[in-house]
């Protein structure tokens, strides 16, 4: 056997054995996702991370392993103690959830730093030009920031920021909606002498080359993402824009080619379901002509629920992750998106509510940038006025039982499907596709490595 890819140390150091238990019996670990294909075999763990290649000796015995516990013998006869060593292969009576909730608060212990926030969504806007047909903020009222309740933003910031360098995510509606006043809470942000850097998710309509350059200087932006998802026809109807006329695909390939040219990264998101993925390899080909071989931006896929009553299938994942190679084939996708090379203690703001906040329109706190008029606790002028709603959105929710056996945990929030507005009822099959492909490109040598955490509609 031979290690493909190294886990995350921090978490193999808490729960790799140096010595086993020679009376125990074994069984295999609840979070080993095994992958054979064209007669090599991987054993992933999402736990660790790691991923082990195993010959097929090892990968028969380990079969059996998989039937019914075996004893330490069976284990040493055929080799394969370093699988019982790196948790693979575990006690029969091991613990396990027991053991990812200890190691999660033994690394968000070790994770502490300095009090303060180090993250902030900022909503300019909750105003859209566009209509699209799977919107989660469909009925919510269209507010727009006031200069006023800029300034106090800023000096939120300053008052409760980290040491450092912090991050500021603008979003919408579609926050372009409100470039101008973007722009100025950056030069009030430079003026108070703070650190900062930029992502946005925008439709991209209303970019100019004009825009894209003060976004990409003044804006201190490190990352776009952009939902496309499909051609011209396709992608029109579903954005169903207010003004077609000014805003449409064209604009927004424009727009997207003045990003590029600015050297920023840009995630393509491609919203999937039944209705479209057929037409999406040709999609892609035509995307490949209209934006060229650019380094910088990179196309995901991601599964639609929902949307004429359409629900994620066993097929439609098959063939998304045929459409994944093939992109990464013409050059389109240059990683393995959100797949996960380290441990997460934390997976996304309501998670980790001490270090990062949202503040809506009219200045108001929430813990989530899909319940913008939910989760409301407070507000920047008056501070927490609901300590009690604020106290149940920040207590630590117990791991919803049919999540408890499933191999993928480490990958999810603890509350995903409790307080989650986005779980997908087919997350299995989600993240079966996903580490499937991540495997393959293992296999192929390609690096899967990215930076990219944002993976909203």
């Amino acid at each position: 056997m031979k290690i493909l890819k190294q886990g995350d140390s921090r978490v193999t150091k808490i729960i790799n054995r140096k010595s086993l238990e020679e009376g125990a019996k074994y069984k295999v670990s609840q979070f080993v996702y095994p992958f054979s294909e064209d007669g090599r075999h991987l054993l992933y763990s999402t736990f660790t991370k790691e991923t082990i290649q195993l010959t097929d000796t090892e990968w028969k015995a380990f079969q059996k392993i998989k039937a019914a516990p075996v004893s330490y013998d069976y284990i040493a006869e055929n080799g394969l103690e370093q699988l019982a060593r790196s948790r693979y292969i575990v006690e029969a009576d091991y613990d396990e959830i027991g053991q990812y909730k200890s190691v999660v608060f033994i690394l968000k212990t070790m994770a502490r730093t300095d009090p303060g926030y180090s993250s902030y969504i900022v909503w300019p806007t909750s105003g859209c030009n566009a209509r699209c047909i799977y919107c989660f903020e469909e009925g919510f009222r269209s507010r727009t920031m006031t200069t006023e309740t800029a300034d106090r933003v800023i000096e939120f910031i300053k008052d409760t920021k980290q040491n450092g360098k912090i991050k500021i995510k603008w979003f919408g509606g579609e926050p372009l909606l409100g470039h101008k006043l973007i722009s100025y809470m950056c030069r009030k942000l430079k003026e108070n002498d703070i650190d900062f850097e930029s992502t946005m998710i925008t439709n991209c309509s209303l970019v100019t080359e004009e825009l894209a350059k003060e976004i990409s200087e003044l804006w201190n932006m490190k990352r776009i993402q952009v939902s496309l998802d499909g051609d011209k026809a396709d992608y029109e109807k579903r954005k169903r824009y207010y003004a077609p006329d000014k805003h449409n695909y064209e604009t927004v390939i424009r727009g997207i080619r003045f990003l590029a040219a600015q050297g920023l990264k840009i995630n393509l998101r491609c919203n999937v379901d039944g209705n479209n993925i057929d037409g999406l390899a040709a999609f892609v080909d035509q995307l490949k002509a209209d934006i060229g071989n650019i380094e910088n931006i990179n196309l995901y896929l991601s599964p639609l629920f929902g949307v004429d009553k359409c629900r994620p299938s066993d097929e439609l994942f098959a063939k998304m992750s045929a459409l994944t190679e093939y992109c990464r084939s013409i050059g389109l996708s240059k990683s393995s998106h959100n797949t996960d090379t380290e441990f997460k203690v934390n997976y996304c703001m309501a998670d980790s509510m001490d270090k990062s906040i949202g503040i809506g329109p009219d200045g108001e706190f929430n813990n989530c940038d899909s319940l913008l008029e939910k989760n409301v606790w407070g507000n920047i002028f008056d501070g927490v006025t609901d300590q009690k709603r604020l106290e149940e959105l920040k207590s630590p929710a117990d791991i919803d039982e049919k999540c408890r056996s499933c191999c993928f945990l480490p990958k999810c929030t603890p509350f995903y499907r409790q307080r989650c507005p986005l779980n997908l009822k087919e997350c299995f099959e989600f993240n079966s596709m996903k580490t499937e492909s991540y495997l393959r490109t293992l296999l192929k040598g390609v690096n899967t490595e990215t930076d990219d955490d944002d993976e909203e509609v």
